[in-house]
């Protein structure tokens, strides 16, 4: 696109134009979906013609102008353009310096389900609460959750029911619940909910909650048309009975947690919850998926598995993605994702001897 020159002094209208037609919109990595679209442009013209408005005083602005029929004095007309042209610097300069951001997840049309789309909020990312921000395990987990359903979670679901958007489709027991572990901005969970038409509880830390709570709301009418519920509350790994209280039930039949492990204490503490929350008996199952980005996450990923079968657990079914880990799939290399299936090991009792 051809971007206005300062020096002829182009309209409010024009500037604005042009920046509106610079936006990135943010990658859900669907190529097809019309959430995912960049501006045609060298970039380097791009960067050059952002900082030169955010560097002018814009001079030549009228002291009032009709836009849609709203009048606006040359100050405010110079502080809207700014304000623009420092979002569109932001959006080129990665994750960590973008503002608030909005993306829509696909699931794929499939012989069962339509397509499904769902909205999820992200907010500026602050500190190191990497919970607010969307990774690639989930959406490589969300798009695989109908498969998993039939293929490893067979025994949990009803044969067939009709949902509230006319569709024929399994749906989860009215029994088995669901729980999310770490679900940070809440993608697999509400998936989980419309995917399997089932009762989900999703969960995370307090600083994550505020936002976990906007998504399942603004998401819950979608999950509801296929009839799933979705709820959320905090639960903390290092003071999980905190959350008795508010947890719809104490045991779940499926546990969720997606890219769960960051720290060294992370699998000790998965492996702890996971044995509280993870129903007793032999049908429950809780899926936990591990990108492995280094060697640092592969020892987490081991230890966390001897801790699993420590507890008392055995792989029930596990396989291998390759999928991009971060949201810029263009600039990020493509990491192994792996993911489990864990089941209880049921001991059958002795028969006494006669």
């Amino acid at each position: 696109m051809d971007l206005p020159n300062l020096r002829k002094k182009p309209t409010y209208a024009v500037l604005l134009s042009a920046l509106q037609a610079l936006e990135v919109k943010p990658n859900s990595w669907n190529k097809s979906s019309a959430a995912e679209s960049s501006p045609l442009s060298d970039e380097t013209v791009v960067q050059r013609f952002l900082m030169s408005i955010i560097a002018s005083d814009l001079e030549w602005m009228p002291e009032s102008t009709d836009i849609g029929g709203e009048f606006l004095t040359a100050l405010e007309q110079k502080e809207l353009l700014v304000d623009l042209a420092s979002r569109r610097v932001a959006e080129r300069c990665g994750r960590s310096a973008m503002p608030e951001m909005t993306r829509t997840w696909v699931i794929s049309a499939s012989s069962n389900l339509p397509e499904i789309k769902f909205d999820i909020r992200e907010p500026p990312l602050t500190g190191d609460n990497l919970g607010l921000k969307t990774w690639g395990t989930s959406y490589v987990i969300t798009k695989k959750l109908e498969n998993f359903g039939i293929q490893y979670l067979d025994h949990l679901f009803t044969k067939s029911v009709v949902s509230r958007s006319g569709a024929s489709k399994r749906s989860l027991l009215s029994s088995a619940k669901v729980l999310e572990l770490g679900a940070g901005t809440g993608l697999v969970g509400i998936a989980a909910g419309a995917v399997w038409g089932a009762e989900v509880f999703l969960t995370d830390l307090r600083d994550i909650a505020d936002n976990l709570l906007f998504n399942v709301k603004k998401n819950a009418p979608t999950v509801g048309e296929f009839g799933g519920h979705i709820s959320c509350g905090v639960l903390d790994w290092r003071e999980p009975n905190q959350a008795l209280e508010i947890v719809p039930v104490k045991k779940f039949s499926i546990l969720l947690a997606a890219d769960p492990l960051y720290d060294d204490d992370h699998p000790a503490l998965l492996a702890n919850v996971v044995q509280q929350f993870l129903q007793d008996d032999e049908g429950s199952r809780a899926l936990i998926a591990i990108p492995m980005r280094d060697n640092t996450t592969r020892a987490l990923s081991e230890k966390l598995s001897n801790l699993m079968a420590e507890n008392g657990f055995l792989v029930d079914c596990s396989g291998e993605e390759i999928c991009q880990d971060d949201w810029e799939a263009s600039n990020e290399p493509e990491v192994k994702l792996q993911w489990t299936f864990w089941k209880r090991t049921m001991v059958s009792k002795s028969t006494p001897q006669n």
